[in-house]
């Protein structure tokens, strides 16, 4: 077999296997939400939204500065939560784009009173060091928050959301990429999980989704 069909037979093989694994992805949180029995769909919103919301267990991770980032964090404010790693090719800074879009205009609407945050947590945590995030999220907005911690803390946080990741090796001497879930999630000032928004992200649907679910 020549090098050219053995080429195309591994870009075959790699998409059938990212195909499967989005599919997995998927899967797993509309049934982690699905088997808690609270998944509904309104008609006038997007997004999907939970009804009551979820509530989900404590955890300890740390932020982008050094500090505890606790399910206290989340109280106080709505909060967007997104699950990436800072070496993502496309679809985390793509994300967290619209996502300082979707803050701007929902400070806006509501007179710029800053009562949405955005949170990133990365599953990549053996790169995405405390100093790796300070580096990279306030690049996006400067008051996003960037979080990590050790793995087994990090997937005690994702495994109750339904959150899937994935380390996926590259041929030799490529970085390793991570497939994961690209809902974002939204989270009440209660710290009760209320919402989420799948890909693909538009900033203006998710806003106006927003200024529904805060009505509701």
């Amino acid at each position: 077999m020549n090098t050219t069909a053995v080429k195309t037979r591994v870009r075959s093989k790699h998409l059938q296997v990212s195909l499967l694994l989005l599919a997995a992805v998927a899967a797993g949180l509309t049934t982690a939400l699905w088997l808690q029995g609270k998944q509904i769909k309104n008609s006038d919103i997007t997004a999907t939204v939970l009804s009551p919301a979820s509530r989900i267990e404590d955890f300890a991770l740390t932020t982008h500065l050094g500090t505890a980032f606790t399910i206290e964090s989340l109280k106080g404010k709505w909060s967007f939560v997104f699950f990436g790693y800072t070496h993502c090719p496309d679809i985390c800074p793509t994300t967290l784009h619209t996502l300082t879009q979707v803050t701007e205009k929902i400070s806006q609407k509501m007179d710029g009173e800053q009562n949405a945050q955005v949170v990133f947590v990365s599953v990549d945590p053996q790169r995405d060091t405390v100093k790796r995030l300070a580096e990279y999220v306030p690049y996006f907005d400067q008051t996003f928050i960037g979080v990590t911690g050790d793995q087994p803390s990090i997937d005690a946080l994702t495994s109750q959301l339904g959150i899937l990741h994935l380390r996926v090796e590259q041929k030799s001497g490529a970085a390793y990429l991570m497939d994961h879930t690209a809902s974002i999630l939204l989270f009440n000032p209660d710290a009760h999980l209320q919402a989420l928004f799948s890909a693909p992200h538009q900033a203006d649907e998710i806003v106006e989704d927003f200024m529904k679910i805060i009505q509701l």
